[in-house]
């Protein structure tokens, strides 16, 4: 896949373009400047091991990362993370699990719904039927986006996971889209 350039509400341009080995250090600290309050959706703890652990074996076939970057005038900055992770199984290999995380400061200025918007479209030139995903329940802007893309509350799942952050557990929603 080639590099993408989009152009955010502000202006600003991201590169989005598939994971390689060497963008291990970006992601883990694209990660580690979450806020307290972007942490608070995310379902999962992002330790060292577990990022690193994306990186060992990367299979486009099993996964698809996509990865966004900004030029800042100390370089090079990821920003933001989206993946497909497709079903090995036969009788589920029509849908992928979406995930998508984006840095604090790129929020609201319209990147996740341009990445949303490139993933589906990925998913579709794949031959897929369908896109899953499951968001923390609280989440109300990451909900509105992807009921704005098409994705419908396929169900509740009380106590989904533990939250670090809020120190409790916390429902999620299970959505899904057909593409067309």
């Amino acid at each position: 896949m080639k590099p993408k350039t989009v152009k955010l509400s502000d202006g600003t341009e991201v590169t989005l373009r598939p994971e390689i080995e060497s963008d291990l250090e970006l992601t883990w600290e694209m990660f580690c400047s979450f806020s307290d309050a972007t942490l608070e959706f995310l379902p999962m703890p992002f330790t060292r091991e577990r990022v690193e652990g994306w990186f060992k074996d990367i299979n486009y076939n099993k996964a698809l990362p996509i990865l966004g970057f900004v030029e800042t005038e100390k370089g090079t900055k990821m920003i933001t993370s989206a993946s497909l992770t497709f079903h090995q199984q036969e009788i589920f290999k029509h849908r992928a699990e979406f995930g998508i995380s984006i840095s604090d400061e790129y929020q609201n200025k319209g990147l996740g719904k341009i990445l949303t918007q490139y993933m589906l479209d990925i998913a579709k030139a794949r031959g897929l039927k369908k896109v899953d995903l499951s968001v923390v329940s609280h989440n109300e802007r990451a909900i509105h986006v992807y009921e704005k893309m098409g994705f419908e509350k396929e169900g509740l799942q009380k106590m989904s996971h533990w939250n670090r952050v809020l120190g409790r557990y916390c429902d999620g929603y299970h959505m899904g889209k057909i593409l067309d």
